[in-house]
């Protein structure tokens, strides 16, 4: 291990270890996304007219395994709302081994195995999550643990799944 990735990995870790109190939870305005990679793209494509959360975590770290399960119940329970996540320097076997013990099915998982989706998309900090609005444009960011059984943040995110969330000008809140 190279002693810049074993310091890029402590950093990690650390971010990860601080309670989520540490965090302001707020949802961060968007005008654009970084280039989508192939996997990515290939998912949106087959969830048209959703809105949809990427979420950027990884298996070791204690903030995104907490909301996890949070995150799929919404994926589950809003049928105008779609999950797809991103697992960050994760290896296959812990991710599956943590979808596995949390009995998390039917949950889109990409592998970043060496971050480059995660570095394209400024997800420095796990958890991230951007928020595409029903016609994938972007709308937010949220960096760090959310409490996505939040009356109020699940309010926003089913204005965003409404077809007539996309016509929005940027810059206005639904």
């Amino acid at each position: 291990m190279t002693p810049r990735f074993r310091r890029l990995l402590l950093d990690a870790l650390a971010v990860c270890l601080m309670p989520a109190s540490a965090f302001a939870v707020d949802l961060e305005p968007l005008d654009s996304l970084p280039p989508t990679p192939p996997a990515l793209q290939a998912e949106l494509g087959k969830l048209q007219g959703k809105a949809v959360l990427i979420n950027f975590w990884a298996s070791w770290c204690e903030p995104c395994r907490d909301e996890m399960p949070a995150l799929v119940e919404l994926d589950e329970q809003e049928a105008g709302i779609a999950l797809v996540t991103v697992a960050v320097a994760d290896r296959a076997a812990d991710t599956r081994r943590f979808l596995d013990d949390y009995l998390l099915d039917n949950v889109v998982v990409i592998a970043d195995p060496d971050q480059a989706i995660a570095r394209a998309w400024s997800a420095r900090m796990l958890p991230t999550t951007y928020v595409l609005d029903a016609a994938h444009r972007p709308r937010y960011r949220l960096r760090g643990e959310a409490d996505w059984r939040a009356p109020e943040l699940k309010a926003r995110l089913r204005a965003l799944a409404r077809p007539e969330s996309a016509s929005l000008p940027k810059g206005k809140k639904p």
